[in-house]
């Protein structure tokens, strides 16, 4: 099962107890993680604000996991310029949500709301539906 993993649950992977099953998972290959390289702008400017040095270990170890990080590509900029002109959604989410859209992946997990208005494209799960999923 391929998902797309929004960044509000990246840094939780490799810190929350409560993600420990998901990254296990992950860690196993159960699930096919994708995050977008737009995530990894917003881990460094949200963690790197609290402690550079925790953001820089997180980085690090995040890199090295089984997460892939897909880089933008020409396809996935333009797509992201569509999910911004049809359903409005800001720029780094249309960007994240398009990387998922491009790789197949047909979930995200995230919390925001927003992945709401493109449910038709790829549909948003939250963490009990997903670790439901996985068993």
């Amino acid at each position: 099962m391929k998902v797309l993993i929004d960044t509000m649950y990246i840094a939780a992977l490799l810190a929350d107890e409560k993600l420990k099953r998901l990254a296990v998972a992950i860690d196993d290959e159960k699930i096919d993680a994708i995050a977008s390289v737009i995530s990894l702008t917003e881990l460094v400017k949200i963690l790197g604000s609290k402690d550079e040095r925790r953001m820089r270990n997180t980085i690090r170890k995040l890199k090295s996991s089984n997460l892939r990080i897909v880089d933008v590509t020409s396809v996935i900029a333009e797509r992201a310029g569509e999910i911004r002109l049809h359903y409005d959604i800001p720029t780094a989410d249309a960007l994240i949500c398009s990387t998922g859209i491009v790789s197949n992946a047909k979930h995200v997990l995230t919390d925001d709301k927003h992945f709401e208005a493109t449910s038709k494209l790829i549909k948003p799960l939250d963490l009990r539906r997903l670790l439901k999923m996985i068993g």
